[in-house]
C-alpha cells in the first residue's frame, strides 16, 4: 500500500506540474553569483557532433561578462550580451547585435564538428565560422545564470524563458519559424530532437534568488484554463486507475516471484550444506591421498635402496661362489695330490669347510672319488661324529680286507 501511495502521488505531482503552465513560464534571475541553476543533464552523446541551442532571454544586468549557459567540461557558453557563443572549441563574438535592455528577444546558436558555427538573433543568422574538428565532452555539468566559477564577472541576472537544447543542427527557416511563433508558442514541441527541454530544466534546483514567474505575454483567460485544468484532472485520475490496476498486478507478481525465491533460497541453502559436506569429505581424501602418496614415495625410494643393497650382494655372492668354485677346485686339486702322496687321508677331506657341517648334497658326493659307500648318505648333514664314525668303521674294514689278503 505505501508503494501504492508514493507511485500516485509522484504521478499527481508531475502531471499537475505541468497542467499549471510550465511550458509557458520563465526563470528570473537575481544579480548575485549566487543566483542559479545547476544541474547533469545525463547522457550528451545525441549532442557529440551537431547540436542546436535556443531560448529566449532578456536583459536586466550589466555585467562584464554575463553567461546564460555554460555547459563544462565541454565549453559550450551561450552569453547574455553576444560576447559568449562557443560550442566544442568554436568561438563567436557578436557583441553589440542583442536587443536592448528590459525586452526579450531571440536567441540560437547551431554548430556541425567539422562545419559550421552560427549564431542567429530574432530569427536571423548574425555571423558563422568555421567549427572544429572536435566532438562534445561528455560528462559534463550544466550552469545557467553563471559560469560554472561563479564568477561576479559572468552573472547573468536577467530572465530566461524556453531554452531547449537539440541534437541537431536547424535549418534557417526552422530557427525564424520559432522566432516569428512568438514568445508564448510551441513551435519547439514539433521537433523530435529537442533532447533537453525547457520544462525539464524547470525542475531541476535553483540555488540563490532563482525565480519562476509567468510573463505577461503569456497570460492566459482564467475560466479556459480552469476549463483545461478539468479535462487534465480527468485524464490524471483515468491515468492513475490505469497505473493503480498495473500496480497490483506487479504486487501480486511480485509476491509470487518472492514466495518463489524463498523455496529457491531453502533448495540453495540445502545444496550449499552437501557441497560444503562433499568438499570437506574431498578434503579429508586428499589429505589422505597425499599421506598416501608420500608414503609410497619413501616406499619407493627404501626399495630403490634395497635393490641397491640387494644387487652389491648379489654382485658379492657371485663373487664369493666364483672364488668357492676355485677354492673348492684347487682343494680337490690339493687333495687328489695329498692322497696320492699318502700326506692326508680321504676322511680328512670331510673335515675340511665344503663338507664339514654341511647338508651332503649331490654334487659334493661327485666331488669325491671313489666313495661309493657315501652315496646312501646324500641328503645328511656331515657332522664332526658322523666323519668319526665312517674313519672308524672304514679303517676296520680296510684292516680286515688287507688280513684277508695276506
Amino acid at each position: 500500500m505505501m508503494i501504492t501511495f508514493i507511485v500516485t502521488l509522484s504521478l499527481v505531482c508531475a502531471l499537475s506540474s505541468s497542467n499549471d503552465g510550465l511550458k509557458v513560464r520563465a526563470l528570473s534571475f537575481g544579480r548575485t553569483s549566487a543566483d542559479y541553476v545547476q544541474f547533469q543533464p545525463g547522457d550528451m552523446s545525441p549532442f557529440s557532433t551537431s547540436f542546436t541551442i535556443c531560448s529566449w532571454m532578456k536583459r536586466l544586468h550589466d555585467a562584464s561578462y554575463p553567461i546564460v549557459l555554460n555547459y563544462n567540461p565541454g565549453h559550450v557558453i551561450v552569453g547574455g550580451d553576444g560576447y559568449w557563443n562557443s560550442a566544442i572549441k568554436s568561438y563567436l563574438n557578436v557583441r553589440g547585435r542583442y536587443a536592448g535592455f528590459k525586452q526579450w528577444f531571440h536567441y540560437c546558436l547551431s554548430i556541425v564538428a567539422r562545419g559550421t558555427l552560427r549564431v542567429y538573433v530574432n530569427g536571423a543568422q548574425s555571423d558563422s565560422t568555421s567549427a572544429s574538428t572536435s566532438w562534445l565532452t561528455m560528462g559534463g555539468t550544466i550552469t545557467l545564470g553563471n559560469s560554472e566559477s561563479m564568477s561576479t564577472g559572468y552573472i547573468f541576472g536577467g530572465q530566461l524563458h524556453k531554452l531547449n537544447w537539440y541534437s541537431e543542427e536547424l535549418t534557417s527557416s526552422q530557427i525564424r519559424e520559432m522566432y516569428e511563433a512568438g514568445l508564448c508558442s510551441t513551435v519547439e514541441e514539433e521537433y523530435s530532437s529537442r533532447e533537453i527541454k525547457w520544462e525539464l530544466i524547470l525542475t531541476k534546483q535553483r540555488y540563490g534568488n532563482v525565480t519562476e514567474f509567468l510573463p505577461t505575454e503569456c497570460g492566459v483567460d482564467r475560466k479556459t484554463k480552469l476549463e483545461e485544468t478539468d479535462v487534465k484532472h480527468a485524464t490524471i485520475e483515468q491515468k492513475l486507475q490505469e497505473v493503480t490496476e498495473t500496480l497490483n498486478d506487479t504486487l501480486t507478481e511480485l509476491n509470487g516471484t518472492k514466495a518463489e525465491c524463498r523455496e529457491s533460497k531453502i533448495v540453495l541453502q540445502e545444496k550449499e550444506t552437501k557441497l560444503n559436506r562433499t568438499e570437506q569429505k574431498l578434503q579429508e581424501v586428499t589429505e589422505t591421498l597425499n599421506d598416501t602418496v608420500a608414503e609410497l614415495n619413501g616406499t619407493k625410494a627404501e626399495c630403490r635402496e634395497s635393490k641397491i643393497v640387494l644387487q652389491e650382494k648379489e654382485t658379492k655372492l657371485n663373487r664369493t661362489e666364483q672364488k668357492l668354485q676355485e677354492v673348492t677346485e684347487t682343494l680337490n686339486d690339493t687333495l687328489l695330490e695329498a692322497r696320492s702322496l699318502e700326506t692326508v687321508s680321504r676322511w680328512d677331506v670331510l673335515f675340511t669347510p665344503p663338507y664339514l657341517n654341511k647338508l651332503f648334497t649331490r654334487q659334493l658326493y661327485n666331488q669325491l672319488i671313489d666313495w661309493v659307500m657315501m652315496e646312501d648318505f646324500i641328503g645328511v648333514n656331515v657332522t664332526v661324529g658322523l666323519v668319526e664314525h665312517f674313519k672308524q668303521h672304514h679303517e676296520e674294514q680296510e684292516d680286515h680286507e688287507t688280513c684277508d689278503e695276506d
